[in-house]
């Protein structure tokens, strides 16, 4: 297991679709390689980039690039990506406290956020990607009507999603504890993960909440 993700990892560095925050020219080779400079949407702990190559099929006018720590769980996504003909997503190879230092203010129209890591531990809750430190960083980066989309299988973290979004006066435009019994959950921006399905498989119940500033 650890070789495959070794050969994936220096792989991944070649693939024209994949950049790094340590490159020196990453803001430019991004947009270099998108159709366009207009905007984008993050999917941020993107793993396999089920969000990226799946939108990026759907909406063939936006940008979509999926941002990571770790190079080797993008190689699928990205390869996916390619082979489909998507010159409308990429890939990012970076810590998500880095994206102010990568794109310009207001220049995010969504961001997805797909079962990212509970941090359960009391002193890593500052980690989770919806943290009141992180929602300060999204609303410098989206658009003035750019919408964040959350999901988790973990109730503990809804839980605390919610009180976080509330305490940072957002506003929700929907959540739901259970959501694919919610006839509400039809709308075109919603793409079941490959983990998604096993988790559905296993009879876990699917946490979603959509909010804006």
């Amino acid at each position: 297991m650890a070789r495959t993700k070794q050969k994936r990892l220096l792989k991944v560095k070649e693939l024209p679709n994949v950049f790094s925050s340590l490159d020196p020219d990453v803001k430019d080779a991004i947009w270099n390689y998108l159709k366009s400079t207009d905007a984008c949407t993050l999917e941020l702990g993107c793993g396999h980039g089920d969000y990226s190559v799946e939108l990026a099929q759907i909406f063939p006018d936006r940008n979509f690039i999926g941002v990571d720590v770790k190079g080797a769980r993008i190689f699928n996504g990205a390869l996916k990506a390619i082979e489909r003909d998507l010159r409308n997503a990429a890939f990012l190879i970076a810590k998500a406290e880095k994206l102010r230092d990568i794109f310009k203010q207001k220049s995010v129209e969504e961001i997805f956020i797909p079962f990212p890591d509970p941090h359960f531990r009391r002193a890593n809750q500052n980690k989770r990607l919806i943290s009141s430190s992180f929602l300060d960083m999204y609303k410098w980066l989206l658009t003035e009507d750019g919408q964040i989309h959350f999901k988790t299988d973990n109730q503990e973290l809804f839980e605390y999603a919610l009180k976080t979004i509330s305490d940072f006066g957002c506003k929700i435009i929907f959540s739901s504890e259970n959501l694919y019994k919610s006839e509400e959950a039809k709308f075109p921006s919603n793409v079941i993960t490959l983990f998604e399905k096993y988790y559905l498989k296993e009879g876990r119940r699917i946490k979603y909440v959509c909010f804006k500033f």
